[in-house]
């Protein structure tokens, strides 16, 4: 099985991450996360941003990237906790020792300007339109027409059960001829299951059916077809 998959002249890759010339774009770090649950009560380690890190130097190192382009959900809390800021600021200061780094907003990057970095709400490379995807973009419709779309936000997955009941659920790309969606690059941000589930996005909910799967596995990347057929599949034989 291939572990990186050529889709026009860029590659999705079992990393979590699409690879493009120098470039490397992932989407929902969210980092801040285990401080979610800690302001809760509860008592959680700290280690999203390590392992974050860890997945970042590792694509760095294995892709040879100069450029790493975060499209969204940078940070995850809501509310302004200093706590995650600074974690969110040694994350950022951190990464950019190794690589330029490109940073744009998603819907829980509330406050991240506290962090001193720009944030751009869009950001285009060659003939791509790179944006988070919680919200229809405000750009000409010239621009929307003429770009092919690489977003976030959506965490997609797919959630299959075989024979004997077991459930296994994996991380997918969606892959559209007008877009493609990331799964979130923190493997401990929850996945939303796309056969049961619909699409948060408003931006992808028209024609997300007619996507293909490209799901993320242990023996590397499978397509799985399109994910109405997979809906039909599950509706005769799950």
């Amino acid at each position: 099985m291939e572990d990186k998959l050529k889709i026009n002249d860029f590659y999705i890759t079992i990393d979590r991450c699409l690879i493009y010339k120098d470039y490397g774009i992932i989407s929902d770090t969210h980092i801040g996360f285990d401080i979610f649950f800690n302001e809760g009560g509860a008592n959680f380690p700290l280690l999203q941003k390590d392992i974050v890190v860890k997945n970042i130097l590792s694509i760095i190192e294995k892709y040879k990237i100069n450029n790493l382009i975060i499209n969204g959900d940078i940070k995850h809390n809501f509310k302004p906790y200093p706590r995650e800021i600074k974690l969110l600021k040694e994350f950022i200061d951190f990464v950019k020792e190794y690589v330029n780094v490109i940073l744009i907003k998603g819907n829980h990057d509330t406050f991240i300007s506290s962090t001193g970095y720009e944030v751009y709400d869009y950001f285009i490379l060659d003939n791509y339109l790179i944006f988070h995807g919680d919200k229809n973009l405000k750009v000409s419709k010239d621009l929307l027409e003429k770009k092919y779309w690489i977003l976030g936000h959506e965490h997609p997955s797919i959630k299959l059960r075989d024979e004997v009941g077991a459930i296994i659920k994996f991380p997918i790309y969606l892959l559209n001829k007008k877009y493609i969606v990331l799964p979130a690059f923190n493997p401990l941000s929850p996945g939303n299951d796309l056969i049961n589930n619909p699409p948060s996005s408003k931006v992808i909910k028209k024609d997300y059916l007619n996507s293909e799967v490209i799901g993320i596995t242990d023996i590397g990347l499978l397509n799985f077809g399109t994910l109405k057929k997979l809906q039909e599949f599950a509706k005769t034989h799950l």
